[in-house]
């Protein structure tokens, strides 16, 4: 599982394995995985370690926390959004893109970033972004 979650990172985003050297990835009940450090504690025995980094099932998802922590380090696969834009996709919007927003991105997960930081995950579909932040984290922006 760690090994299919290095591929898909590196081959996706081009996040590279060594970005992860000081973390560990554990895999948890109904697909989970999670990111933490290297070294836990045995007692008492912890219910889950670190963040939730990614959900596998039919295809890996990783998710917002992971993008956010580690999209800075990606090279492909993201999406600069608009100030416009951004404001939508925070409110949980779906987007139609332009080729410059798109950056040469493919169809599925991206990452979706404005002024050079990574805000969160997104499913693209050809033009069409489909914003996957959380319910909890969706804000309405009126200063940006």
């Amino acid at each position: 599982m760690k090994s299919q979650l290095f591929e898909y990172l590196e081959s996706r985003f081009g996040i590279l394995p060594p970005k992860f050297k000081d973390f560990e990835f554990y895999g948890a009940s109904r697909g989970r995985i999670f990111l933490g450090p290297k070294h836990i504690i045995s007692r008492p025995e912890p219910v889950s370690v670190g963040i939730l980094a990614a959900r596998t099932g039919n295809a890996i998802k990783p998710t917002t926390n992971l993008l956010q922590l580690f999209g800075r380090h990606a090279s492909k696969n993201i999406v600069n959004l608009n100030k416009e834009n951004i404001m939508k996709y925070a409110k949980g919007e779906s987007l139609l893109l332009t080729e410059q927003e798109k950056n040469s991105s493919s169809n599925g997960y991206v990452i979706v970033s404005y002024s050079s930081v990574p805000v969160g995950c997104g499913y693209l579909k050809d033009d069409s972004l489909d914003s996957l932040l959380p319910k909890a984290k969706r804000l309405s922006l009126k200063y940006l």
